[in-house]
Parts: structure tokens; sequence; C-alpha cells
């Protein structure tokens, strides 16, 4: 670091040391000859203390006792947290990142000109007297269904496309590569009579109302043949990076599920204790013609996890050139009393409760002077267990 600037000068005969203004005498002021100026006439120019001045380098802060201990425990931890050492020091990115593998996309207008077209039927609207009425008396309807449709006709798949990027859908089951939703797909599930769960992109969805196969509807046409597969990315218990196929259903000619062949029957979701929300993901593929699914069939019914593993990534590689992702919908579970029964009754295997094994809190030793470290010594005298206050 650079030596800091004076005001003011050496006096050798005297002090031999440097001194400000304010520290010269009379009788120093003739043997160093020094003229002073008010602080009107002061000139704006510094003077540096006379002298070698240091480089200016960075150098490194005190290492205090503590922290080495900390690090001799924790080597892999410096600065940064164990999830922010894993995104700087990670791997390179698969070949496969950022390719589009899905159905081409219509583009529309610019931003520029998206503006203008807005800014166009904003003065229509507001030249609009009957309009004008309609909203000031609160008698206006919106057509909410034509708002959807034209919403999902325009920009719907790019915004459907950021949805599944925030998720990390497209980097766990297809290794970075992505596609747009084009064909927009509904879906719910059919609890009861009387209500219904819809499948959005993302909403909680619980393994007691998925419990049955969900209805699927889109459009297509009745000659095209289409794929659909149910898998979790998030639930496998020995491999993370092979998923658990809950459905599979192929040749599925127009938009008729039951009229296709079932490759893998609907299991429910079952995500164990403890660990959180699961991401159960739809993909629709559209194919080039038909398909031949007896390397995939699993047996009926598939009770056996390790017959339900799958890896989204291989099967789509092997088939690429006869699939294309076209339809993406995808909802979150936790678990509840419902996987419990489903582990004991139907996978005939004790349920896995699942903990997280906090580490214990460093604290640091007790130092006279603690020199830019938080005071946390002190935390060793709070009880481990709450008090509970007695009025």
């Amino acid at each position: 670091m650079a030596a800091p600037l004076w005001i003011g000068s050496r006096c050798a005969p005297v002090f031999n040391t440097f001194v400000s203004s304010s520290r010269h005498s009379p009788a120093c002021l003739d043997l160093c000859n020094r003229r002073f100026f008010s602080k009107k006439n002061r000139p704006k120019a510094l003077i540096a203390p006379v002298g070698p001045l240091k480089a200016n380098v960075q150098y490194p802060e005190p290492v205090q006792e503590g922290e080495i201990k900390y690090q001799e425990e924790y080597p892999w931890h410096e600065k940064t947290s164990p999830i922010s050492q894993e995104l700087y020091y990670s791997e390179e990115p698969p070949p496969s990142q950022g390719v589009d593998i899905g159905l081409p996309v219509q583009r529309f207008l610019g931003s520029k000109k998206f503006r203008q077209l807005k800014r166009k039927v904003n003065n229509e609207n507001r030249a609009n007297a009957e309009l004008e009425r309609a909203a000031r008396l609160r008698t206006l309807k919106v057509p909410l269904e034509e708002i959807k449709k034209e919403w999902e006709a325009s920009f719907g798949h790019e915004q459907l496309k950021d949805v599944a990027t925030h998720y990390n859908i497209w980097k766990d089951l297809f290794e970075g590569a992505h596609f747009h939703p084009v064909v927009v797909t509904n879906m719910y599930f059919d609890s009861d009579g009387d209500h219904v769960v819809p499948v959005y992109r993302g909403n909680v969805v619980t393994p007691t109302e998925a419990s049955r196969p969900p209805v699927v509807e889109y459009e297509s046409d009745e000659d095209t043949l289409w794929t659909l597969i149910l898998t979790n990315p998030d639930g496998h218990l020995r491999d993370n990076q092979a998923e658990y196929l809950h459905w599979f259903v192929g040749n599925i000619p127009g938009s008729d599920i039951s009229k296709g062949d079932t490759v893998c029957e609907y299991f429910p979701p079952f995500p164990p204790q403890g660990t959180g929300y699961h991401r159960f993901v739809f993909i629709l593929f559209k194919q080039e013609g038909p398909l031949d699914y007896s390397t995939e069939k699993r047996p009926s019914p598939c009770h056996s996890l390790r017959s339900r593993t799958f890896r989204m990534f291989e099967f789509y590689r092997d088939r690429q050139d006869q699939l294309t992702p076209a339809g993406l919908n995808f909802f979150q579970s936790q678990w509840d009393q419902s996987v419990r029964e489903t582990f004991r009754n139907v996978l005939k295997m004790p349920e896995p409760i699942f903990e997280y094994d906090f580490p214990k809190p460093f604290i640091a030793p007790q130092l006279m002077i603690p020199h830019r470290k938080a005071i946390q010594y002190l935390d060793k005298y709070l009880p481990k267990e709450p008090v509970l206050k007695k009025f």
C-alpha cells in the first residue's frame, strides 16, 4: 500500500523528523526557510514524506489461531461455503449444454416492434369511450380464456423454458440440452369425484392426490404418434445420476392416452421422509413413426425399484432420430402418510427415513483483542436446550 501524503516538510536541523506547520518554532523557521500560507492561499499540491515509498502491495490479514484450527479440520473451506466451492470449481460443461433439441419455434416481433404495438393498442383502448365507461363502472369483463390461448400461442413456450431452467430440469434430465414446450399439455389428477388437482409448472401435489394416473389433454392430429414419460430425477435411493420411472406410454395415436402402448404402468409418488420436495416431470415426445419399446418394457405390475431405474438422457440419446421433445409439465411433492403405506404394502420394504446431520458449530477461541473477527466465543455459554420462561 502506498505511503500516506502529508502537508508539511522535514525539519531536520531541529527535530530530525517530519512535522506539520503548527509544530515549527520561530527558530526552526529560519533554519528550514519554510514559508507558510494561509488557509485561503494554501497550495493544493500534496508533499509526500521524504524517503523510499513502499510498493502498493496487498498484505494478507493476520491469521488467528482459531482460523488455523478451523482450516485444519475443514481444509476444503477457505472463505466460501461448500455450495459456492462446488460452483466455482465445477467441471467443464457437457457437450450437450445449450443445444436446442426441440421442435422449431416461430419467432415473433422483436422488443422494439413489440413496444410500438403495445403503445398502439394502449392508445386505441384509451380512445374507446365504451371501454373506458365499462372499466369505470366495473362492468368490464376480461376474456381470460382468450388471453390464455393467445399467451400459449405467442410467448408461453419461452417462459415455460425459463421456468424449467430455474428448476434445473434441463441439467438433470438432458445434461444441459433444452427445448421449447410448444405443445401445450393440460394435466390434472382426479383425486375424488368432485375435485381435481391440476398440474402446472412446479405446483405442489401431495402423494395422496397423485395416487391415480392423471388425465392428459393436448391438441394434435390423429395421424401423429406420441410418447409420454413421467420421471422423478430426485428420488433414486442409490444412484444420484439415475431416476425412477413412474409412467411410460408410447405410440399414442393423437391425444388418446388410453390407446397407447403402456410400457411401464403408473406408480404414485413416494418421496422418502426427510428428503424435501421432489420434482416429477412429464415429457411429451413426438414420434417420427411407430417405435419398438420392447427393451424398455417393464413387468406388470412393476413393484421393483431396480426395474424402475431410468435415465432420460440415455433413453433420448439412443432414439434422438425418432423422438423430438415437444411438451413439458411438472409438479413437486413431498412425504405424507400415504408414502409409508406405499413402502410397506406395495414395495414390501422398510420405509427409509432421512435426517440431516448438522455439523458441530465452530466457536473460535477467546482472544484478547480480536482483529476484524466476530465475537462468537460467547455462544458456547448459551444453553443447548431452549429455556422456558415461567411467568
